[in-house]
């Protein structure tokens, strides 16, 4: 059975040197990009494709396929969500999560700003508290070469 080593939250999913960084990073060969509409959206996809380094295996699955993906499959990978509650949801699988990346979180009605580039509101705040009490490391980092926040440092900035 496949292991995530790391869930990146990030609302462009795969973009830029993402994938290639974390990747390296992790020392992982295969990526899943979980998101129910980009799923389904061979452009986006391939567009997606563009940012994927060779050599690194990506798999474009719904959210509710990334359990039964692992369950089937051998290589550790890392996991790309758009959100906090998609990373909820495949948790929800039975799925460990050791460590959760919060790189981008775009601002939408309702959130508020924790960093300049992660926008959150009260559900997102809960889902990251409780994967912190459930052990998980839980932070802001937006490439293996930037300031690591832990979340739990963040919490005050803002009003919950």
């Amino acid at each position: 059975m496949g292991k995530v080593k790391l869930c990146r939250i990030d609302s462009r999913l795969s973009h830029g040197k993402v994938v290639e960084v974390w990747s390296k990073e992790l020392d992982t060969k295969t990526v899943i990009i979980a998101n129910d509409e980009v799923s389904l959206d061979d452009f986006r996809k391939k567009v997606m494709d563009l940012t994927i380094p060779e050599g690194i295996s990506a798999f474009y699955l719904k959210v509710g396929e990334v359990g039964s993906f692992l369950k089937n499959y051998d290589e550790d990978v890392f996991l790309i969500v758009d959100s906090a509650s998609d990373l909820e949801k495949i948790s929800q699988e039975n799925i460990e999560i050791p460590e959760v990346n919060i790189g981008i979180i775009h601002m939408a009605i309702g959130k508020k700003a924790l960093t300049d580039q992660v926008a959150v509101d009260d559900k997102d705040l809960k889902i990251f508290e409780d994967f912190s009490k459930r052990g998980a490391d839980v932070y802001v980092r937006l490439s293996p070469y930037s300031q690591k926040m832990e979340i739990n440092s963040l919490f005050d900035k803002i009003d919950k």
